[in-house]
């Protein structure tokens, strides 16, 4: 755009329509307008916060190259791909046929033809049986059932070889395990970012503890709440101020203190637990358990809360990728909408 004098006239226009339209709602009398003059000392409280953080914590935090290449170098057990499989199916209803079929392939029949032509999968049957990469651990597709034998025969067999007939919640299965690809090492390139994001994460987290009781110690606060069900020590806002899910909502985001946010979230799913706010609050409060306090347990019960009280909710998946997927070092977590990208990744037939 600055590059030659059409773009500059464009950018120059821009800031003159901008200034014309200003001058006419000052003239209009909207400078001392109550609502403007709310917004604006809320932009200024954020333009000061902001500010703080990034002058007096971000560039305090950011580790050096020396600090991230020595703790790969002590820590090469935590960058490891986890041990995958990949394996066939076919799925039956009925035992006795699972049997005969076992016996054909045992004799030499096409595992995969076997599998298109019986299997009651439709999902995998068209791909001959294939169900792709596992990870011990991750959630099995819907199509494989909730059998803790389905798991350990899937991973118990060598590859090349075919499962005895194994029962789950969706019938008889029938596994072939084509290959297994053993732990490696993960190069520091690959890791680089993720270990200079733990490092900075910890470290802003621990200056902003620091920052934030030396203020409270210094600016004491009263609280004047007759009557709620908002803990004052949690330091949330109080009804009068933020009363609507909307409002508790953006006050959660607002607050910088994590079991702040959590409390204030639990307030919005408590009052409004129809809200459309509601599932988004009862996933932040995992993502905050998970990201920001590393407490997997109380993580988890929150995505499975989401899971199981919001089936129609858009973070769905995105709980599901949570529980799946928080605890593996190896994952960089990364925001609530990198989290929603990979949820629908994850959740995409293979080769889409």
């Amino acid at each position: 755009m600055f590059e030659n004098p059409h773009g500059r006239r464009q950018f120059l226009n821009v800031m003159v329509d901008e200034k014309i339209w200003v001058n006419g709602a000052l003239d209009a009398g909207l400078g001392e307008d109550t609502e403007v003059l709310a917004l604006t000392r809320m932009y200024r409280h954020k333009a000061l916060v902001r500010t703080f953080y990034e002058r007096q914590m971000v560039d305090r935090s950011r580790p050096s190259e020396t600090e991230i290449r020595a703790f790969y170098d002590t820590n090469q057990h935590r960058f490891m791909t986890p041990p995958r499989i990949r394996a066939r199916h076919i799925l039956l209803a009925d035992s006795v046929e699972a049997a005969e079929l076992l016996s054909q392939i045992q004799a030499g029949a096409s595992f995969k033809d076997l599998a298109r032509e019986k299997s009651i999968d439709e999902q995998t049957a068209a791909k001959g049986g294939d169900i792709g990469l596992l990870m011990r651990g991750m959630a099995l597709p819907p199509g494989l059932g909730g059998s803790p034998a389905f798991e350990d025969s899937l991973y118990s067999l060598q590859p090349g070889l075919v499962s005895r007939v194994i029962k789950s919640t969706n019938g008889y299965h029938i596994i072939f395990v084509e290959e297994k690809m053993e732990p490696k090492q993960r190069p520091f390139e690959d890791v680089e970012k993720q270990i200079h994001d733990g490092f900075f994460k910890e470290r802003v987290s621990q200056l902003r503890k620091e920052f934030f009781d030396e203020f409270k110690k210094k600016y004491q606060v009263e609280y004047f709440i007759p009557d709620s069900s908002i803990a004052p020590d949690a330091g949330t806002l109080p009804p009068d101020v933020a009363s609507t899910p909307e409002e508790l909502f953006q006050a959660a985001m607002d607050s910088n203190d994590s079991r702040q946010r959590i409390a204030i979230y639990e307030e919005l799913v408590k009052k409004f637990p129809e809200s459309k706010y509601a599932s988004q609050a009862q996933f932040m409060i995992g993502f905050i358990y998970s990201e920001e306090l590393s407490d997997y347990e109380n993580a988890e019960a929150a995505f499975r809360t989401v899971v199981e009280k919001y089936p129609e909710s858009e973070l769905i998946d995105s709980a599901r990728w949570m529980i799946e997927n928080m605890r593996d070092e190896s994952q960089s977590v990364g925001t609530v909408e990198d989290v929603k990208r990979k949820a629908k990744k994850s959740s995409q037939p293979a080769g889409k």
